[in-house]
């Protein structure tokens, strides 16, 4: 009888199960399209036009992202979750909320973009270092208009977890059209011309992507909108000065160092916060699928089964992050030499600097989304600004006292220590509302296997006297990964556990140690 009664109940958890992972698996395939996309963009303009426009991309990427921060209004989290909260409720009230952020969101972008454009020598020496890149701020202000119309569409898609849209959109505008762009202008315009093109492209498929949204909103009641944006702008404003505090993160060192040094001598530091942006493209789609899927579960109470996927969600981080981690810090110049050619080697402190950051960045993007989905309360928005004053303190401290070394090491150094800070700090808050905490004693194991395994890269690396090739770097790699996902199955980690369940089996029955937790 008992069987027999709960035979829907299981069905149902089994179907949630795998789309969840559907989601997840569609989104990290589109995350994953990107990260190669902007690798072949980084390659690209490396090999064909120089150091010089390399380096004016990379910054280019790293401000747009900072100043974008700001220009969302937060909305590109309040948006997917106010969206998720109705979709089964009031699905009429999705457009509108669309609608209420767009009115938000899109003239902020063109106000900001404007204001720079008109003051594009002044904005050229504050953000680039340089009064003559005032053409980067041009194409800036552009970027800043196509990526603000791409973030609504996007964010509506996601709401309603129709990953297959949003997934497409960010394909088509981060993948697929960037790479096209730069293939058929890189000989005759300059980088500043090409990311001009490219945020006007921006614009263009995102509206094409927002018509079925546009043809439904004569269903929304526009008596609403005044309430759905003050209902958004509450939730976003608060949170605003947490994005782009993190998004300085990763920004600001790259700019100070402009100040100081030429463009291409900034080069390494951002080559390695690159690559710790690519890495933290991993655990994106996570957030990305959780918040409007944890948001849905805790509107129909289900806390239990939150916590339990939560847990898995931290072993995976913390263990997939400290492996690697540590292997990408031992074949970091193998990857840069495969990446953007020898010319960038003689900086490789800095850039392993950075990529020791990987665990704490990861443990970050990857909860987020949680703490975000639980409290309208800006919880992440504190923990961001401790952070980033950590930061720049560090940062000052570094050019006082050791003003004779390395600039980009120190920027590197203090880069570390603050995001050790901000995971500590997501930690605490993540424990508070979900009464899960980091279980070190459990992961000791792993964290051993992952030790041992960098031993074995080391040992590859002197058995190679130093030099390693991409292909027994990539050989070594793809052997380790399977003898660390071996032992990690072995111990019956709980992630994978679930995965093999779902995946394979076809089923959602928790891991043991998951359900007793």
């Amino acid at each position: 009888h008992r069987d027999l009664h709960s035979f829907p109940t299981r069905r149902s958890s089994d179907l949630r199960a795998r789309l969840f992972l559907h989601d997840v698996a569609m989104t990290m395939g589109a995350e994953a399209t990107t990260v190669v996309s902007t690798l072949l963009l980084t390659s690209m303009l490396s090999r064909w036009m120089g150091a010089h426009p390399l380096s004016e991309f990379l910054l280019l990427r790293r401000v747009l992202s900072w100043i974008l921060a700001g220009t969302l209004l937060g909305l590109a989290t309040g948006l997917p979750r106010y969206v998720a909260q109705v979709a089964h409720r009031q699905e009429r009230y999705g457009p509108a909320y669309f609608l209420a952020a767009s009115l938000c969101i899109i003239p902020a972008a063109l106000f900001v973009g404007g204001v720079m454009a008109i003051y594009r020598q002044t904005f050229a020496r504050w953000l680039f270092g340089d009064g003559r890149e005032a053409a980067l701020v041009v194409a800036l202000a552009l970027l800043l208009f196509g990526f603000a119309i791409h973030r609504a569409v996007y964010g509506y898609y996601r709401g309603l977890l129709d990953m297959a849209t949003a997934n497409i959109l960010e394909i088509c505008n981060l993948a697929v059209m960037p790479l096209g762009v730069v293939a058929a202008l890189y000989r005759s315009q300059t980088v500043p011309a090409m990311m001009g093109v490219i945020g006007i492209l921006t614009a263009l498929i995102s509206v094409l992507f927002a018509v079925p949204v546009l043809l439904q909103l004569h269903k929304a009641p526009a008596r609403k909108l005044p309430v759905f944006c003050g209902e958004l702008l509450r939730y976003g404003l608060p949170r605003v000065p947490g994005e782009f505090g993190a998004a300085a993160l990763t920004a600001i060192g790259p700019m100070l160092a402009a100040h100081f040094l030429k463009l291409t001598e900034v080069s390494p530091l951002l080559l390695g916060l690159n690559m710790l942006m690519v890495v933290g493209y991993a655990a994106g789609p996570l957030g990305i699928v959780l918040l409007s899927k944890v948001s849905m579960m805790l509107g129909q109470n289900q806390k239990t089964e939150v916590q339990a996927r939560l847990r898995l969600l931290l072993a995976a981080v913390m263990e997939v992050s400290v492996f690697t981690c540590i292997q990408l810090a031992v074949f970091a110049d193998v990857v840069v030499r495969a990446w953007v050619g020898p010319g960038f080697l003689n900086e490789m402190v800095v850039i392993r600097l950075v990529l020791l950051a990987i665990p704490p960045y990861l443990f970050f993007v990857a909860l987020r989304s949680t703490i975000d989905a639980v409290t309208v309360k800006p919880y992440n928005t504190a923990n961001v600004l401790v952070s980033l004053m950590f930061y720049l303190v560090l940062i000052a401290a570094w050019i006082q006292f050791s003003p004779g070394v390395s600039l980009l090491a120190g920027i590197a150094g203090s880069l570390l220590g603050s995001l050790i800070l901000l995971g500590v700090l997501t930690a605490r808050t993540f424990r508070r509302f979900y009464g899960i905490g980091v279980p070190w004693k459990e992961l000791l194991p792993s964290f051993a296997a992952a030790a041992a395994l960098g031993a074995g890269a080391l040992a590859i690396r002197l058995l190679a006297g130093g030099t390693v090739s991409l292909s027994v770097a990539v050989f070594a790699e793809v052997a380790m990964t399977a003898v660390y996902l071996t032992v990690l199955a072995k111990r019956g980690s709980g992630w994978i556990s679930y995965l093999w369940n779902v995946g394979i089996l076809r089923r959602a029955d928790w891991p043991a140690d998951v359900v007793r937790s």
